[in-house]
């Protein structure tokens, strides 16, 4: 468990904060939106390119989360996490944005639920 800590500690230069999360999730949007741009244009490689950058991001987010037994964020956030990527998967294999377009939405869902959540807690200091 001390290896986990560590990595993450020098992912992000001291222990991870949730502020770290809103970038990749922003991230995930933008590839998730270059690769809706890329079906619609017919551009395959483009759709596979977007669609492997937004895959590996989430491995990587997927990575520093906190999912010991205690930890409900960490656990929750895998869980949505794994749902995105069959979702990558869905538009990959079938071709269509549909999928993109839930994946979209619950990331905009996810950022904006955090930024209510921030708001209140800098609101209750």
């Amino acid at each position: 468990m001390d290896k986990t800590i560590s990595y993450r500690a020098t992912m992000f230069d001291g222990e991870p904060d949730l502020a770290w999360l809103r970038p990749g999730w922003r991230a995930l949007r933008l590839y998730a939106q270059k690769a809706k741009a890329a079906i619609e244009d017919g551009d395959t490689a483009l759709k596979a390119d977007m669609i492997s950058r937004a895959d590996q991001l989430l491995t990587i987010m997927s990575g520093i989360l906190e999912i010991n037994p205690g930890s409900m964020l960490g656990s929750s956030l895998m869980r949505i996490y794994s749902a995105l990527r069959l979702a990558l998967l869905d538009a990959n294999m079938s071709n269509t944005c549909e999928p993109l377009v839930d994946f979209d939405r619950a990331l905009r869902t996810l950022d904006d639920e955090f930024l209510k959540l921030s708001e209140g807690a800098a609101g209750r200091r």
